[in-house]
């Protein structure tokens, strides 16, 4: 039996907020998946848990921290919750200049008190590309003593799925220790390689 869409809802609302807008990784994790959830990105692998969870976002979202993800639309069918997202970044070098984004679907399975079991995302390696080069000539390096991050445009879409006015980006890998941001599938040291992919997005 599915769980009342309400319910759903507002387990969906808490997990964008606390995740893509408020960047707290480590709480998103641990608040908004449960200990056994597993996490399936198509190109990085599969995450167990809700340590290699939180691990695998920071390590990989830090290696491009100007990258944020405004929400363009959802939709709830039961226990299951599909989002499309745009991961771009505003222009670090022409402030307010053009910019490029990829595209993302993500697919949740909600498990109740709040919670989701699994989570599984997609996207098409060919924008992510050219994301990635636009992003190595124009976005924000990572710099261990540079936070000044700006999320500027979370578009039109969706009133609720924004920050509030004031708010400063402050990721929660900016305080992890030792952090080692990863931008290669084949140095990635944990979770499990999917079988299909041998070399990394270049």
């Amino acid at each position: 039996m599915s769980h009342p869409r309400e319910e759903v809802e507002a387990a969906f609302k808490n997990y964008y907020l606390l995740g893509p807008v408020a960047e707290d990784w480590k709480r998103w994790a641990h608040e908004c998946f449960t200990e056994d959830a597993w996490y399936k990105d198509h190109y990085w692998g599969t995450f167990n848990g809700q340590d290699e969870i939180e691990e695998y976002l920071d390590v990989t979202m830090s290696w491009s921290p100007g990258t944020y993800t405004p929400m363009v639309w959802y939709t709830i069918d039961g226990d299951t919750v599909v989002w499309k997202g745009i991961n771009w970044a505003d222009n670090y070098k022409v402030p307010g200049g053009p910019k490029v984004g990829a595209e993302s679907i993500q697919i949740l399975e909600y498990a109740g008190n709040g919670q989701f079991k699994s989570e599984e995302d997609y996207w098409i390696a060919y924008e992510m590309k050219r994301f990635g080069k636009w992003y190595a000539e124009f976005g924000q390096p990572y710099s261990p003593g540079d936070i000044k991050l700006t999320r500027d445009d979370w578009g039109t879409w969706i009133d609720w799925a924004r920050p509030e006015p004031g708010h400063e980006p402050r990721p929660s890998w900016v305080d992890r220790p030792g952090l080692k941001p990863t931008f290669n599938v084949k140095e990635i040291g944990f979770g499990v390689r999917n079988p299909t992919i041998d070399d990394p997005i270049e």
